[in-house]
């Protein structure tokens, strides 16, 4: 048998491995760390934005989705029930363009933040803008799962899975359309630090003298973490068109063990984004004061990013 009439059976992979207990291991720590940094940051005498929690939110949903078949039982189910599989597979697909659109969201928010710091009024339309930030994604992992669930279901009885830590569907579309997606995303958050950096350079004497200037650190961690995301995905997507790239005479047992090796490595990824998501948002000073029951000092409440609330249609 050669690659390609390589059946999807032949893709499922041992549940006991130390690649899988790693990749449910970071993303059960990513997700429980999020969730505790969700419920220190709301009784926080600091307030945050709503796209500050989004972005928070939006990777515990992440995390929930490949988690999925670890919490139904049937993780260590050659076959899992069809229905949780076609669910999950459209989460995974969704979640990873919803989670990033989310941390576009908030570094969007630091943009308006720092605009509205040195012009001191807000961009116009603003609080539309906000609005919608805020909702997009939600309609995109929405829009993602309703159309994944449509190209599983066509028809149902060819529609296979490969079976890892999660349920993929193993089809072709659902992939290139999270991967370009997610990418899509990822080029304009580059783009935003950017501008962000260029307008703190400039007029970095009178940000400093302003309201924000000492929530210079939430700048510093977004944009932290969207570096990590494009190295990621450059790494990821080399990685893909090494290792991914296949012979269709290369014999079945050589097929085997390096698509094994593949998917482990491309899990581990997956799995780290919850893990630093939670490290670079998670370790605020007033979080991990609560956290650790330290005395704090007395904190005004103050947005970590804050932006005037004053709404303007010029323009």
């Amino acid at each position: 048998m050669t690659a390609s009439q390589l059946p999807s059976s032949d893709l499922v992979y041992d549940t006991t491995s130390v690649y899988t207990k790693i990749f449910i291991g970071l993303q059960l720590a990513g997700l429980i760390g999020n969730i505790v940094t969700l419920i220190i940051a709301y009784f926080s005498p600091v307030t945050r934005q709503a796209t500050w929690y989004n972005c928070i939110i939006m990777w515990c949903i992440y995390s929930i989705a490949f988690l999925l078949l670890f919490f139904s039982g049937h993780y260590h189910d050659p076959s899992p029930p069809f229905d949780l599989c076609l669910i999950q597979s459209a989460l995974i697909h969704a979640a990873s363009p919803s989670a990033t659109a989310a941390t576009l969201a908030l570094v969007i928010q630091l943009y308006f933040s720092v605009y509205s710091a040195l012009n001191l009024h807000p961009i116009p339309y603003q609080s539309l803008w906000l609005k919608i930030i805020l909702a997009f994604p939600y309609a995109t992992g929405s829009i993602l799962v309703a159309l994944f669930l449509v190209l599983s279901l066509i028809d149902p009885s060819t529609t296979t899975f490969n079976i890892t830590a999660y349920c993929a569907v193993n089809q072709i579309i659902p992939g290139r359309i999270t991967a370009g997606l997610t990418i899509a995303l990822v080029i304009p958050m580059m783009i935003i630090d950017g501008l962000i950096y260029a307008r703190l350079r400039k007029h970095w004497s009178e940000f400093r003298a302003s309201q924000l200037g000492r929530y210079t650190s939430m700048i510093i961690r977004a944009s932290l973490f969207s570096i990590c995301a494009f190295v990621a995905l450059c790494a990821g997507f080399g990685f893909f068109l090494v290792v991914f790239a296949q012979d269709p005479t290369e014999p079945i047992d050589q097929v085997v063990p390096r698509l094994l090796l593949a998917y482990n490595i491309l899990n581990i990824f997956l799995s780290i984004f919850p893990v630093a998501v939670m490290l670079i948002f998670g370790t605020h000073e007033d979080i991990l004061r609560r956290l650790f029951f330290c005395e704090r000092h007395e904190m005004n409440s103050v947005s970590e990013h804050a932006v005037p609330i004053k709404d303007t249609n010029d323009g």
